[in-house]
């Protein structure tokens, strides 16, 4: 598992945990880009944000999971069947579903699910779809293309 650690440890700046170094010792990253804006006074994040984490189970697969303000649709709901992904809506939202080697592309068909929501002339109730959707698909998007490249060599 050391490779695939090693590619997302130096794509995602550590662990999601930022005082673990071992490589040995953590298999969770935090992937989506977060920064000081995405936290509220009291250093929550934002209830509207979607957290993505990611967490490695063996050398050639890995758990992505979306929470908090997880973006959701018709179109995402079809894609998690379709995938095999699991949703959630107590306590928190969420969306989990496995990601194999070989078949990192269902993240870029979540991502265009995701994108879909706030395509022009779409209309949707969550006025923080306008930022969130948007933001998760390209962090799915470039998540994506880390496993690709650390699946490649």
């Amino acid at each position: 598992m050391q490779h695939l650690k090693k590619a997302l440890f130096e794509a995602y700046d550590g662990f999601a945990d930022k005082r673990i170094k071992d490589l040995e010792k953590s298999a969770l990253f935090i992937v989506d880009g977060r920064g000081p804006g995405d936290y509220a006074a009291d250093k929550s994040l934002f209830l509207w944000f979607c957290a993505v984490h990611v967490e490695v189970k063996s050398e050639t697969q890995v758990v992505v999971r979306l929470s908090g303000g997880v973006p959701t649709s018709p179109g995402v709901k079809a894609w998690a069947k379709e995938n095999g992904a699991k949703i959630q809506t107590t306590p928190v939202a969420t969306l989990s579903v496995a990601v194999a080697k070989g078949s990192e592309s269902i993240l870029d068909s979540l991502a265009s699910a995701i994108r879909a929501i706030t395509a022009p002339g779409v209309k949707y109730s969550v006025a923080a779809y306008k930022y969130v959707c948007p933001r998760t698909a390209a962090t799915l998007k470039e998540l994506s293309a880390v496993l690709q490249a650390a699946w490649k060599g």
